[in-house]
C-alpha cells in the first residue's frame, strides 16, 4: 500500500510519508489533472518524500483550468472548513499561483494562493459570498538554501476553519500562524462558500497570469480542517538553524 508506514519509531510522525500518502477524502489535484512527464513542459524530478512522484512544471505547460473542478469546489464548500496542502520547490524569483478559484469570465478571485520568491511572500486572497471586500493575508517564506536541493522545498498546509472563524497556516517547521475570518459583516452572519460554477485554476490564474514555475510533489484539497501539522519537525520555532527548518524524513 502506498501509505504503508515503515521504520516507525516513537520519535517520528505516525505517518512519515504524509502529506504525499493518501489522506481520508482527499482531492489530489495532480491525479485529477492526470499529469505526466509526457505532457509538454513537464518532467519527473526527485521530491523530498521517497517513492512518490514529483513533477517539474516549465513555461510550456498550460493545462488549466481543471476540467473536473466540481470535486475541488465541493471539498472547499464544506461548511466546517477545508485544508489545502502543497509541497513544492519554486523557481528563483518566480511569482506563481498555487490555486485560484474564479467565477467564469471574472478575473477577481474567490480564493487565491500565491507564492512569490522575488519578495519572499506567501499571499492568500479570498472573498465571502455576501461581501465584495477582498481579504488579503501575507506571510514570510523561509529563504531557500540552494546548496541543499531538498531544503529548497516548501511544506505548506493552510486551513480555513469556518466554525471557529480562523485561518491556520503551517509552513515548514515555523510556528503555526493564525488569522481571523470575519464571521459577521455589519452585524449579519457572513455566507461561507464558493459558487458551484467557479473555475479552479492550478499553478496559474486566468489569462495565464502568475504561472508557477518549479516542482510539485503534493497539491491536495481536504474537505476538513487539520488540527495538527502533517509532517514531523525536530523543533518548531522561529529563527531555526538551516538544518532544522525543514521536516524530518
Amino acid at each position: 500500500m502506498e501509505n504503508e508506514v515503515d521504520h516507525l519509531d516513537s520519535n517520528s510522525h505516525p505517518y512519515p510519508k504524509l502529506p504525499a500518502s493518501e489522506m481520508p477524502l482527499e482531492v489530489d489535484i495532480l491525479k485529477l489533472i492526470n499529469v505526466s512527464h509526457k505532457d509538454q513542459g513537464v518532467s519527473f524530478v526527485e521530491g523530498p518524500i521517497k517513492n512518490f512522484p514529483a513533477y517539474k512544471f516549465r513555461l510550456l505547460y498550460g493545462n488549466v483550468p481543471l476540467k473536473n473542478s466540481s470535486k475541488v469546489i465541493e471539498s472547499m464548500n464544506n461548511p466546517r472548513g477545508f485544508t489545502v496542502v502543497f509541497l513544492y520547490r519554486q523557481q528563483r524569483h518566480n511569482l506563481g499561483t498555487l490555486l485560484s478559484l474564479n467565477s467564469p469570465g471574472r478575473l477577481t478571485p474567490w480564493f487565491l494562493l500565491t507564492s512569490n520568491l522575488k519578495t519572499g511572500i506567501l499571499t492568500l486572497k479570498y472573498r465571502l459570498k455576501n461581501s465584495n471586500k477582498m481579504n488579503q493575508i501575507d506571510w514570510n517564506l523561509l529563504k531557500s538554501h540552494r546548496k541543499s536541493p531538498l531544503a529548497a522545498w516548501h511544506w505548506l498546509s493552510l486551513s480555513m476553519d469556518f466554525q471557529d472563524g480562523l485561518i491556520r497556516l503551517d509552513l515548514d517547521c515555523s510556528p503555526s500562524a493564525f488569522e481571523p475570518i470575519p464571521l459577521k459583516i455589519h452585524g449579519e452572519p457572513v455566507k461561507i462558500g464558493f459558487p458551484k460554477d467557479a473555475l479552479v485554476y492550478f499553478h496559474q490564474e486566468p489569462g495565464r497570469k502568475k504561472k508557477f514555475l518549479g516542482s510539485m510533489q503534493v497539491a491536495k484539497v481536504l474537505p476538513y480542517v487539520t488540527q495538527k501539522r502533517l509532517w514531523n519537525c525536530a523543533e518548531i520555532s522561529e529563527n531555526l538553524e538551516p538544518q532544522l527548518q525543514k521536516p524530518q524524513l
